[in-house]
């Protein structure tokens, strides 16, 4: 009797604890998945990125020595993939758009999409990185801070090398003065 009962014990405990060990594993697969394709991607785009942050199904860096940008968004079956020159980046400015939900004790604001907006010198229309969307992902993960952060770092990656350029351009120019007075 004490047999059957420890038997049947261990049998419901594992039909409890099975089901959740068998998504945990199919998560972990499918971020192992996502990861690899990221690194694929930027392998064959030759960009070794320091700077990197992954959520979701999105992913974004930096290579600090090319100067270049990278973005993958999966959704579904596709991939959208953004490599991007940030010497050329005019602007970036951060779209958000929330909508207001009636609750018992007043209005809850609630983000619907966010993203980043990039002006490029060569494009008539800008370059938006979608940081999240209400229709692609249940939950947010903290994306106005990763814009925020994203944003910063574009900008000041960009105005770094303005101002590596400009050095360089008055350090010539410097010498070019310097060989016609001798």
């Amino acid at each position: 009797m004490k047999i059957s009962m420890l038997v049947m014990i261990i049998i419901i405990t594992l039909l409890c604890v099975l089901p959740y060990l068998w998504f945990i594993q199919i998560g972990k697969n499918n971020t192992k998945k996502k990861e690899k394709l990221f690194t694929d991607v930027t392998k064959a785009e030759n960009v070794s990125v320091n700077s990197k942050e992954q959520w979701n199904n999105n992913f974004i860096g930096f290579d600090p020595s090319k100067n270049i940008l990278v973005f993958i968004k999966i959704v579904g079956q596709e991939t959208s993939f953004h490599k991007i020159d940030i010497r050329n980046i005019k602007n970036c400015e951060i779209n958000r758009k929330t909508r207001d939900y009636k609750k018992e004790k007043g209005v809850e604001t609630k983000l619907q999409s966010l993203s980043l907006e990039l002006a490029i010198a060569s494009q008539i229309e800008p370059v938006i990185l979608n940081f999240y969307d209400i229709n692609e992902e249940f939950q947010e993960e903290f994306e106005m801070k990763r814009a925020e952060k994203w944003k910063t770092l574009i900008l000041n990656g960009r105005d770094q090398y303005n101002d590596d350029e400009l050095k360089n351009k008055l350090y010539y120019l410097h010498n070019n003065d310097l060989k016609k007075s001798v």
